[in-house]
């Protein structure tokens, strides 16, 4: 839910893109890279540094405020860690009630958001 509104966004593999969804690509050899509206390279199991991922998630935001009835898909290569953690952070700045991680694996993947340094990024990030 953004601001009262479902919003539907989907987590894979950057090259799983949906037809007409409007995609955060998280993984620099993905082969549909140049199909993503917003890019980010994070290394694999890595981290990016917080404000260069507020920076790409904020105008995906103000994006699905503005078009709440659109697709979004964020994913990296296998879509968990990378992929967990950048939609953790958005629901971060979404402002999703109880911990973001928690509500990640529980309406994404049990498995998103793979490494403890992962975690740590999730649970400090503030948008």
């Amino acid at each position: 839910m953004l601001d009262g509104r479902g919003v539907r966004v989907t987590g894979g593999p950057f090259d799983a893109l949906p037809p007409g969804a409007r995609g955060l690509c998280l993984e620099a050899g993905a082969t549909r890279r140049s199909e993503a509206v917003w890019c980010l390279d994070i290394p694999d199991y890595g981290v990016p540094g917080a404000a260069a991922l507020r920076d790409v998630l904020h105008p995906m935001l103000v994006a699905m405020r503005a078009a709440p009835d659109a697709a979004y898909h964020s994913g990296c290569k296998a879509g968990l860690g990378r992929t967990g953690l950048a939609l953790g952070c958005l629901a971060r700045m979404a402002r999703v009630e109880g911990d973001a991680m928690s509500w990640v694996r529980s309406n994404y993947h049990p498995h998103a958001i793979e490494t403890a340094e992962q975690e740590d990024f999730v649970r400090r990030f503030t948008g």
